[in-house]
């Protein structure tokens, strides 16, 4: 199964073929060079005919060393990245033209979209970005070693296109249409580029089940009957179902801003991470 870290791994292996030497990973690369003992510079010394001073012995890379070494690196290379990657600012614009009020907390893998009706009636988006390294179609490597797969330059020339490609996965996404004192309907979707795809469709009497985190009411809302598979309803039904969250602003345009303001976040949580461990190995 593919993902955004496959994209990750992918991206690495491209920059290092043409920066390094050929098709060598970048992650070898990197550990080759922290764990480079005073072996080296011996032999060239022994074939030059000198001698080895002490000032050409290293002493090894300790475990911890190397991973803050490594840590390093990633980091820098996420931060190189995350300057490629569109800001966020454009996609708030799009939230704005469809009236929803964006709720995302630092540090936090969720996100809500609110807004309220002329009737009362009020609409919940809810996605985790980190599901953004979620994809369920299959890699054009295969399930194999992408590093196997780099070999020539035209494979090279490919791998740059697999961002575009990975992108086209979806995002689940839960919405959720609350009237108050009359229940709530919740709908599973995913959130596609340029699309948003229902896949159940359910109704909760009682809204604080629906809407809670608590683990009983997520115990209640598995038991609930959530109807057949969307696609097996009566077209007229799925067209009317699309037509309603058209006219309340759910279209395809919120799907996109979904995935991208996803893949902007899940970045920063990912760089946020990696600071925060580097930090405590570093201490």
């Amino acid at each position: 199964m593919a993902s955004r870290m496959f994209l990750r791994a992918a991206t690495r292996a491209t920059k290092v073929s043409r920066v390094e030497i050929g098709n060598i990973l970048r992650q070898q690369a990197i550990v080759s060079k922290v764990r480079a003992f005073s072996a080296v510079p011996v032999v060239a010394a022994k074939h030059a005919g000198g001698k080895v001073s002490k000032k050409e012995k290293r002493a090894p890379v300790s475990p911890r060393d190397e991973l803050v070494s490594i840590l390093s690196d990633e980091l820098s290379f996420e931060d190189t990245q995350a300057k490629e990657e569109e800001s966020t600012s454009g996609l708030v614009e799009i939230l704005d033209g469809h009236g929803f009020e964006l709720i995302d907390l630092p540090d936090v893998d969720n996100v809500t979209l609110k807004k309220t009706i002329e009737d009362g009636t009020e609409i919940l988006v809810k996605f985790v970005p980190s599901d953004v390294n979620s994809y369920t179609g299959e890699s054009p490597y295969g399930e194999e070693d992408f590093s196997e797969e780099f070999e020539n330059e035209k494979d090279l020339e490919e791998g740059e296109e697999l961002d575009e490609e990975f992108n086209e996965g979806y995002l689940p996404t839960k919405i959720y249409i609350t009237k108050p004192g009359k229940g709530t309907v919740v709908i599973d979707a995913n959130s596609e580029p340029e699309n948003l795809a229902i896949e159940q469709v359910a109704f909760f009497k009682d809204s604080a089940v629906a809407l809670s985190d608590d683990v009983l009411a997520e115990q209640t809302r598995k038991n609930v009957y959530w109807g057949p598979p969307f696609q097996n309803l009566d077209h007229r039904l799925q067209d009317a179902y699309y037509s309603y969250l058209e006219s309340v602003g759910l279209d395809g345009e919120i799907g996109e801003f979904i995935c991208s303001y996803s893949k902007v976040k899940e970045s920063q949580l990912y760089r946020k991470s990696l600071e925060d461990v580097k930090k405590f190995f570093e201490s």
